[in-house]
């Protein structure tokens, strides 16, 4: 007899109302968050050592390395807070599209015109290790590629992506079909 599995939720929320389409994203929760804890334990540890080392002896060299420390600090911990109680809100009307990071309902705010955004499209997981760069949902805007809903599932990006072009008319260049020239060959 077959198991049957359940469907998979979808990570995001999405309501609508007379002021437009909103969409929320949680992060994706890993279990990297307890290296980072135990790693942010470890480098507050080190970081009040040295400032007492600092107090008592000024030294420049030092002096440098609480600046790299702090700021390292503050990194983490912003990372922390995200994965534990961050949200991607992005809210579509027929003008513009609004994308804010948050952390406990704080973060600033984008807004894109929709008449200047081009080809909204799923963007599948680019690269490995290191320079891996997550799936997500992205759009042209001028001279520039916007990205959100970062680490999304195909299916979902698909849903969210004819959500969003029901409420906003972004348009679509059409996409070469073909040989393409290429720089030598065109004489």
């Amino acid at each position: 007899m077959p198991t049957f599995i359940q469907p998979f939720p979808q990570r995001s929320t999405v309501s609508e109302d007379a002021e437009g389409l909103h969409i929320s994203i949680p992060p994706k929760r890993a279990w990297t968050i307890f290296f980072f804890v135990l790693w942010l334990t470890f480098w507050t540890y080190a970081g009040i050592q040295v400032g007492h080392k600092l107090l008592s002896h000024f030294d420049l060299f030092t002096a440098v390395w609480m600046i790299g420390w702090a700021f390292a600090e503050i990194w983490v911990s912003f990372g922390i807070l995200y994965i534990l109680a961050g949200c991607e809100i992005i809210v579509a009307t027929s003008e513009n599209l609004s994308r804010k990071t948050t952390i406990f309902g704080l973060g600033p705010t984008k807004s894109y015109v929709v008449r200047e955004m081009r080809d909204l499209r799923y963007q599948p997981e680019l690269g490995t290790g290191r320079g891996r760069k997550a799936s997500q949902i992205a759009f042209d805007y001028g001279a520039k590629t916007v990205r959100f809903a970062r680490d999304i599932e195909e299916a979902e990006a698909a849903e969210l992506i004819t959500r969003i072009k029901q409420r906003c008319s972004i348009a679509q260049n059409p996409s070469p079909k073909g040989p393409q020239l290429r720089f030598w060959q065109q004489r």
